[in-house]
Formats: structure tokens, sequence, C-alpha cells
């Protein structure tokens, strides 16, 4: 790995830091505030327990009558949960919610429309400062970066976007490192991990891309000695994410 480093662009120095607010018009991102009042979001009927979960149906119709941003608030309202998982701390949970995100339909139905990057950047650019953890605990709201940060590493965003959107998620991406507390970190680098992948960036699939381990957290990687320390990505192995991401950003300059 050390071997890795050295080959790899001086750009990817640690001093090397992306300032949201200075760069927005840089890297053109100009998507905010795109869903300032939503009215036509289907509400989380209360109380919200399994006899209601079993019966519980957004018709068709509602679902292609609702504006983009009402898509997106109502997907919030009811994300992707990959509650099967269960005890499984190597379960494929970046293929499994790929999977079930294609047989939602609000999730469909908002990748539909030609508005929907506008509308999910805008939303993310509104939370990339909030912190979810309180003393090691999450305690963010489903309308918090958790589940945003899914929908943006999901495979039909990648499909979706161009290679200039992609971009401008990693800045947002990286720029949330910088707020994000310790855990909070891994869900901006399945954005980074899934932005270098369908890029095809030849340093991070060289390197990284065939030590990464899919598991119910989302990747882990080996340690030097080969054994994985845990289902998630520790620190050092985000900061080597974040380190091929920079370097990725850079060049795309």
């Amino acid at each position: 790995m050390a071997l890795a480093f050295n080959a790899c662009s001086a750009n990817m120095d640690d001093s090397d830091v992306f300032d949201l607010d200075e760069s927005l018009a840089e890297w053109g991102i100009t998507y905010q505030n795109v869903c300032p009042s939503v009215t036509d979001a289907v509400i989380r009927p209360e109380p919200w327990n399994v006899d209601v979960v079993r019966t519980f149906v957004i018709s068709d119709e509602t679902i292609r009558s609702m504006s983009t941003c009402g898509l997106l608030v109502t997907y919030l309202n009811f994300p992707v949960v990959l509650a099967e998982i269960g005890s499984d701390l190597f379960a494929s949970s970046v293929t499994m919610f790929n999977n079930k995100l294609r047989e939602n339909k609000v999730a469909l139905e908002f990748f539909e429309r030609n508005d929907f990057y506008s509308a999910l950047v805008s939303k993310y650019l509104s939370l990339i400062k909030i912190t979810e953890y309180h003393e090691g605990i999450r305690v963010s709201t489903l309308d918090g970066p958790y589940n945003i940060e899914w929908l943006l590493a999901n495979d039909m965003i990648m499909s979706a976007m161009s290679q200039k959107e992609k971009t401008q998620v990693m800045v947002m991406a990286l720029e949330r490192t910088k707020y994000a507390q310790d855990f909070e970190n891994i869900q901006p680098c399945l954005i980074m991990i899934a932005i270098m992948k369908t890029c095809k960036y030849g340093p991070f699939l060289k390197d990284i891309e065939p030590r990464l381990v899919e598991t119910s957290a989302g990747y882990t990687m080996p340690d030097p000695d080969g054994e994985l320390s845990g289902n998630s990505l520790n620190s050092q192995n985000r900061a080597i994410i974040i380190k091929y991401a920079k370097q990725f950003l850079n060049e795309q300059k």
C-alpha cells in the first residue's frame, strides 16, 4: 500500500482542502433551495407500526402525479431499509440496496424525472454540515444525510449522471467529510467509491477496488496483514478512499 501511495500524484497531499463555500461557482454547483416548499409528498402515517407497514401502499397514480420534490420527500419518509440483513456482518448491503431500490416505485419515478439531480443535490447541500451522531450514537432523522448519501451512491443515479455531475457530487462528498463525525464518513466514502468505480478511475481500480469487501455496513478493507478487523471502513480505510477521491477530483480540473 505504501508503494501505491508513493506512485500516486502529488495532488494527493493531505493539505489539499476543498472549500465548498468558495468553490461552488468553480465546479458549477448552483443547485440550492430547489425544493423550498413541498406540499404533495406522502406523509408517514402515525403510529407507524408493523400492522401499518404490512398494509400501507402508495398508489401508482399518486406517484405519477407528484412533483419531483414531492417524490424525493416521499422517498425520505419511506426509505429503503435493509432490515433483513440481521446479524450477518458480511451481507452484501450495497448490492441488496441497489436491488431493493430498483423495486421501489417512488425511486424509479424519481430517477425518471429530468430534474431529479437538482432536487437531490440541493437536499444534500442543505445537509452537508449536519452532525448525525451524539456521544457515539446516531440520532439522525429519516431526511438526514444518511439516507441521502445511500441514495447518491446507488447504481441508478450513477447510470443517470453525467461526468460533470459525478464530479460535482464528489466535491460535495469530500466537503461532507469535514463536518461528519468519524462513522458518519462511511457514507460519503460509499459515494466516492461508486463514482470512482463507474468512472473507471484507473489508480482506484488498480490499487483499491480489488481490496474492497462488501459488508452489512457497505464495505471494509483488510488490514496490512490481510485480516478483516470489522465490517465497516475504519478511519485508516476512509483516509485511503478520501486520498484517491481527491486525486480523482484534481485530475478533473
